[in-house]
């Protein structure tokens, strides 16, 4: 009788069942060209079963016998595991139970079957071969280039919907280190290549989602508003924060989207960022984000060691308010503004303790005014192919603004009108709009709190 071929356990390794119902690996060829085989179990159970066959597997003897009784079901056990192991190789990410549950419908397999190929013994295995199709974590964004270029790992780098990609390949140089690498789709950029449909924009930067261990600095990210509702348009993971590597990012966005010419734009007050934008984008309004500066003033407050003063006296808080909110002010105004603060303080006798602070808005953002007045772009603040979808269908997205940053919108803009109009005064627009921006100063005078530690039991 003709013995049965099944699959090992390894890659391209056979076992063989004969005629007694007991399974056999290939041991080694005898004289005569007959071939010796031993149990599979003989290292597991110490099986002493042997047999020998001819050359052409038809001729069984066997030569010893076992110690334990046939296993029936090894051939469709082994067989439904290397299906869930190539299923693994082969990208799908399902999750195992699921998957095993799948491929045990499909296969019919017996519970007997089952019983020897169970999920907690073939969960490890699976994890093996899901990783064996995925490359190694890469050390550098050049590296991470020539591995999301690559057409067998584009996985990686897909959408839900399978249909675009979200890399768009590397800028600047790795020599210079001004390497950048670049994650916007096709889709979003023939968005972006719409000049109509992207006027304003949004710069900023992150530093919590930056992979550890690949030497990138931030995530530099373009964002646009539609409707209240916050698209981010490009992700740029950077090596540096030089003007050199922001030019080149800039310069590779319009290169792929040409038609990306932004009439306003809103950014932090870091120098080497702006520059870049202003060479990219000559034509555009440039103008300073009001969350960074209202922050940075909180924070200067407090390195200049003004917490206490600031909750013992009502109007140290109340000029403090003031001085964050000068860029809602026109920008002609805005140094009428300061000088209404300062008066204020010798007024109502509190200029001894605000002096530090007044010396440093006069230092550092007198010479800024032409670009930190925010009155222009009052609608503009700090995923996405997908929201612009279902806004253009009438329907509501997920990333809607809160309802306060929408009030707080329309509040200044009814001061800004009355300011306009003359039917308010400078100090009386600092007075009430000094309360839309309570949250960013806030996060710059409290700082980075500790996280309490946790009581043992």
């Amino acid at each position: 009788m003709e013995m049965i071929e099944g699959r090992g356990i390894r890659p391209r390794t056979r076992f063989w069942r004969g005629p007694d119902l007991h399974d056999y690996h290939v041991n080694r060829v005898m004289n005569g060209r007959r071939i010796s085989m031993r149990c599979v179990e003989w290292w597991m159970l110490k099986c002493p079963g042997r047999c020998s066959v001819s050359s052409a597997y038809t001729e069984f003897r066997q030569t010893t016998r076992h110690n334990h009784d046939p296993v029936k079901h090894r051939i469709q056990a082994r067989a439904f595991r290397h299906v869930l192991m190539e299923r693994c190789r082969s990208g799908d990410h399902t999750g195992y139970k699921r998957m095993y549950n799948q491929e045990r419908r499909r296969l019919k397999i017996s519970r007997q079957a089952a019983s020897r190929m169970p999920l907690v013994t073939l969960r490890p295995s699976m994890r093996r071969a899901r990783l064996e199709n995925r490359p190694q974590i890469p050390r550098s964004i050049k590296e991470l280039d020539k591995i999301l270029s690559r057409r067998r790992y584009r996985k990686l780098s897909c959408t839900i919907d399978g249909k675009d990609n979200v890399y768009a390949g590397r800028a600047g140089s790795a020599s210079q280190k001004t390497i950048s690498a670049l994650f916007v789709s096709r889709r979003m950029l023939r968005y972006m290549n719409k000049s109509r449909r992207v006027q304003s924009i949004f710069c900023d930067a992150t530093f919590c989602p930056v992979p550890r261990g690949m030497k990138a600095n931030q995530l530099f990210t373009i964002s646009t508003i539609r409707q209240h509702h916050v698209i981010p348009l490009v992700r740029v993971l950077m090596r540096r924060r030089t003007t050199a590597s922001y030019t080149a990012a800039l310069e590779k966005i319009k290169k792929l989207a040409p038609g990306f010419q932004p009439k306003k734009i809103m950014s932090d007050f870091e120098r080497a960022e702006q520059n870049a934008l202003e060479m990219a984008f000559p034509n555009a309004q440039l103008h300073g984000c009001l969350f960074h500066y209202a922050k940075a003033i909180g924070c200067k407050a407090r390195k200049l060691g003004m917490s206490r003063i600031i909750k013992s006296s009502r109007m140290v808080r109340r000029l403090i308010r003031w001085l964050s909110c000068l860029p809602l002010l026109p920008c002609d105004k805005i140094k009428k503004g300061f000088k209404i603060v300062c008066k204020e303080a010798v007024r109502k006798g509190v200029a001894s303790g605000m002096l530090g602070i007044l010396r440093y808005w006069a230092r550092y953002w007198l010479p800024k005014v032409h670009i930190l007045s925010v009155n222009a772009v009052i609608d503009m603040e700090d995923s996405t192919f997908q929201d612009i979808y279902i806004l253009k269908k009438g329907r509501q997205a997920n990333r809607i603004r809160s309802v306060s940053a929408v009030a707080n919108d329309r509040t200044v803009t009814a001061l800004t009108t009355d300011l306009a109009e003359g039917h308010i005064s400078v100090r009386e627009f600092l007075k009430t709009a000094s309360f839309t921006i309570l949250s960013a100063l806030s996060r710059g005078l409290d700082g980075k709190r500790k996280k309490p530690k946790k009581r043992k039991h």
